[in-house]
């Protein structure tokens, strides 16, 4: 029986952490041996128009009848396709983020988005989300009480070597999607409170809207930061393990991560990291969405809110190498505990199980 895995039709060049974890879901079971159909849909996500979402429909009825497994940001974009399709096979919706958090949505987009997503939620057979503060928000705001979690696994990674030395500079990273979300903003902000001390700071990931680019760009030239700040754009393969290769920090506020993808790559080549508190993240970070005791911690966590917390932190660690110690330790201790993708397999398979898929 042929399984199918329904995705939103992207770049390969600029992928999200949604992206490379339905990719990876489709590496692991094919190399167990199980029969995977990928497709593709295309479309505006989540704002399909009508044509769009027609097509999707066309293309699941003609799937057969084995199960079914749609990316969160088309199926609850589409809950009339995840009916049809329940209707007659195992449909499962992979929940890696909520529609109206991950577009950044409000007011009236947003109670669209929820409504959408809270129909496709109640029509599909299951439910499976990647991290426990998602499932804690799917909960909150529609009800859903029996989301089962599928962690996403880490890939083993080379331990970075950093920057850090008797003349090296702080290596500072930012990596992901340049939207408001991700805080970029209120990282520049907390930068410049820091700038009496040395750091260098590199901002990859792909830019959706090149007017917030420029205008993030323009902020660092007017707070004096330009000079230290370079931005990469989209980064993959060699090219990106350079950067993280001359990394010693990663700081990522962002104020909605389901779990922070990224936080776990970077715990996997030993670099720790600062995280938005009240995410997803911070699960990622720790291992505990409730954030365990600060010592033993490989980072912090702060408010996303404003810069001064992330800049009194960044400050601790700059300037205080016994604390850049301890959270590289912290790091590799929590390195060796990071799960692979086979777990994730595993849970996502243990629902399929469940529903007769």
């Amino acid at each position: 029986m042929t399984l199918t895995l329904v995705v939103p039709d992207r770049p390969a060049q600029v992928p999200s952490g949604g992206d490379r974890y339905d990719a990876a879901l489709v590496a692991r079971w094919r190399r167990l041996g199980r029969r995977v159909e990928v497709v593709a849909a295309a479309g505006g996500w989540p704002w399909p128009s009508a044509d769009e979402t027609a097509r999707l429909d066309e293309r699941l009825r003609a799937a057969g009848g084995g199960p079914v497994v749609l990316d969160g940001l088309v199926g609850c974009a589409a809950p009339e396709v995840v009916a049809t399709s329940a209707a007659v096979r195992p449909t499962v919706l992979l929940v890696h983020s909520l529609l109206a958090d991950g577009a950044g949505a409000e007011a009236g987009a947003a109670r669209e988005l929820d409504e959408r997503e809270r129909h496709a939620l109640r029509a599909a057979t299951a439910v499976v989300t990647t991290g426990t503060w998602a499932r804690e928000r799917l909960a909150a705001r529609h009800g859903v009480t029996d989301a089962a979690v599928a962690l996403p696994g880490t890939d083993p990674a080379p331990v970075a070597p950093g920057s850090l030395g008797p003349t090296g500079t702080p290596g500072l990273l930012s990596l992901g999607a340049l939207t408001p979300l991700k805080n970029h903003a209120v990282l520049l902000a907390a930068l410049q409170q820091v700038d009496d001390l040395p750091w260098s700071l590199v901002v990859a990931g792909p830019a959706p809207d090149v007017d917030h680019l420029s205008a993030l760009v323009a902020d660092a030239d007017d707070r004096g930061l330009s000079g230290r700040v370079r931005w990469t754009g989209a980064l993959a393969g060699d090219a990106l393990e350079a950067v993280w290769a001359g990394t010693d920090l990663l700081v990522h506020p962002s104020r909605s991560e389901t779990y922070g993808m990224v936080v776990a790559e970077a715990l996997a080549h030993g670099i720790p990291a600062v995280v938005g508190a009240g995410t997803g993240a911070v699960e990622a970070l720790t291992g505990d969405l409730e954030a365990p005791r600060r010592q033993g911690r490989p980072g912090e966590v702060v408010a996303p809110d404003g810069p001064a917390e992330l800049a009194a932190v960044l400050r601790r660690w700059l300037a205080g190498p016994a604390l850049r110690a301890t959270w590289r330790e912290a790091a590799l201790e929590r390195r060796a505990a990071l799960p692979g993708w086979g777990r994730t397999v595993e849970r996502i398979d243990r629902v399929l199980g469940r529903i007769g898929a």
